[in-house]
Order: structure tokens, then C-alpha cells, then sequence
């Protein structure tokens, strides 16, 4: 059985805004999916799975054999492909949100689904902590921006870099709110892009398309938009270019999760509400209140 995705997010959201502890805020239940419950886990899935509402396109159309009265106007799950899956490959998708540290992760796995990830990003983790341990990752201060900033460049010299930002992905997103809640200067938001490109191409390479994915990149789609803005106001060139760039990466990014369901106009806002509001964290799920996540 699964939960909701951005199905009766009002609901949920409301529910977040009004209960102290969070509790009884999943009050409904999708549907169990036998078949979805055989797809194994992988914390760099090459997979992910959506819920989406089917429209009626009528039961006689010979084009779409696979859209049976059954499914047409109902709600589905539907499994996307989040990368080039090579014939006689295993499918697969994460069982857990994927920006979370590898022993948090596999304990996780353990804990609810009994067994031991050996995935290939979580070998490559393993050993990249093994030769480079991220010794100071308990020294840095939450809402300290020089001290985030340190850790981060500590991650960063690290050289699995890809899956060590994915696992470190909310501290990155700590930083960016900290330091843009505090800065404004385009300096300071050229930064701070850069260092999201990066932690974009770490999604793209390990876990494409999913929630906090969607979620950098809102961020940096804003940010291209103030450095626009700037730009305008002083006449300079370039900027024009990051929008188009990072409007091309949402785009992609969206219909690589979500497939044809990303073409009703209407669902696109249901579905950028919900990857631009919220985010996942391994306790479940919590609100965005900041300017640009």
C-alpha cells in the first residue's frame, strides 16, 4: 500500500498547519499495488513512481489499447523511467527519501523493510567515507552560515562527491536558505547557484526526478530570475541564458517524473505546488515557508 503524493496535499498541508505534533495526517489511503510491491530498492533508483488521475479519452479509441475502462478517470500509480534502463536491467526505485546519510539510510531499511542496503551508490559511499570520514560533520552549527559552509566544502573535496552531496542534501539546502535569508547581493546568489548546480547534477546522476530534486531546482530557477532581474536594471547580458537553462532542467526534470501527466496544464500547478512546498525528510514530511525553497 502507498500513500499520497500530491493528491489531497491541501488536506495534508492543512493538517501540518493545525496539529502541534503532525499526527493523523495521513487519513487516506491510495490502494495496494501487488505488482508495484515487487519492484526492489535502490538508493539510486533508476525509477520512480507517481500517483496521477487518468483522463477519459473513451473506451473505443484503438490507439490506447493500454487505458482500459478500469483505469480511465481513476487514480493510478504509474512507474517512470528516470534514466536510460538498459534491456534485461532490473527495475528499481527508493523505498526511503534519498537525502539521508548512509548509516541513517540503512538503518531505515532495516528497521522497516529487514534487510541491508548494498546498493551500488551505498558501496561507493561506504568507501568513499571509509578513505575521506567526514570527521567534522558533528562540529558544524545548524543556522551558522560560515559553519555550514565549512562542512559543505568539506563535502565537496570528497571524491564520491555526487552521492556524499545527495546523502548531505538538506544541509545544503539549510545553507542555501540561511545564507539567502541573510544576503541579497548578486554575488552572494551567483554563489549559491553554483554550488545548487552542482548538488543538481548529484540528483541527475543518483536520484533524478525526485521530490527534493524538483525542489533545488525551483530554487534555482528563482535565483536565474533575480540575477534577470539584475541584470535588466544594469544593462548586462547572460542572465537571459540561466533562465532558459534552468526552465529546460525543470521541464525535463518534470517529465521525467511525472511522463504524460505533465501535459494537462492544470495538473503541472498541482504538481509544482506540491515540489515547490514541500520537502521529504526521513521522519515524513515538512512545509517550506522560506522565499526560495
Amino acid at each position: 500500500a502507498f500513500g499520497p503524493d500530491f493528491h489531497n496535499y491541501d488536506a495534508i498541508a492543512t493538517c501540518w498547519n493545525t496539529t502541534p505534533d503532525g499526527k493523523k495526517c495521513y487519513n487516506r489511503l491510495l490502494g495496494a499495488y501487488p505488482l508495484s510491491a515487487m519492484i526492489n530498492h535502490s538508493c539510486s533508483p533508476n525509477a520512480v513512481r507517481v500517483f496521477g488521475r487518468i483522463p477519459k479519452i473513451g473506451s473505443n479509441d484503438p490507439s490506447r489499447p493500454d487505458l482500459t475502462d478500469k483505469i480511465q478517470g481513476n487514480e493510478v500509480m504509474i512507474v517512470h523511467a528516470n534514466k536510460l534502463i538498459a534491456k534485461g536491467t532490473e527495475i528499481s526505485w527508493s523505498y526511503i527519501p534519498p537525502a539521508i546519510p548512509l548509516t541513517e539510510r540503512r538503518e531505515a531499511l532495516s528497521s522497516k523493510y529487514g534487510f541491508t542496503c548494498n546498493c551500488l551508490r551505498c558501496i561507493q559511499e561506504e568507501k568513499a567515507l571509509k578513505a575521506n570520514p567526514l570527521t567534522t560533520l558533528g562540529d558544524y552549527i545548524p543556522g551558522n552560515e560560515i559553519s555550514m559552509r565549512g562542512m559543505i566544502q568539506t563535502i565537496e573535496q570528497n571524491p564520491s562527491s555526487n552521492e556524499i552531496r545527495v546523502s548531505f542534501a538538506p544541509l545544503y539546502l539549510e545553507y542555501f536558505n540561511t545564507a539567502l535569508s541573510q544576503h541579497s547581493d548578486i554575488d552572494k546568489i551567483n554563489d549559491i547557484l553554483k554550488l545548487a548546480t552542482r548538488l543538481h547534477f548529484s540528483f541527475v546522476a543518483c536520484n533524478n526526478a525526485c521530490t527534493e530534486h524538483l525542489s533545488i531546482l525551483h530554487m534555482c530557477y528563482d535565483l536565474a530570475g533575480v540575477l534577470h532581474s539584475h541584470a535588466l536594471q544594469h544593462q548586462s547580458e547572460g542572465a537571459m541564458t540561466q533562465v532558459r537553462f534552468w526552465t529546460e532542467q525543470l521541464k525535463k526534470a518534470v517529465m521525467t517524473r511525472y511522463g504524460n501527466l505533465g501535459e494537462d496544464l492544470e495538473n503541472v500547478r498541482a504538481l509544482m505546488k506540491h515540489s515547490k512546498l514541500v520537502l521529504r525528510k526521513k521522519d515524513g514530511w515538512y512545509s517550506v515557508t522560506d522565499k526560495f525553497i
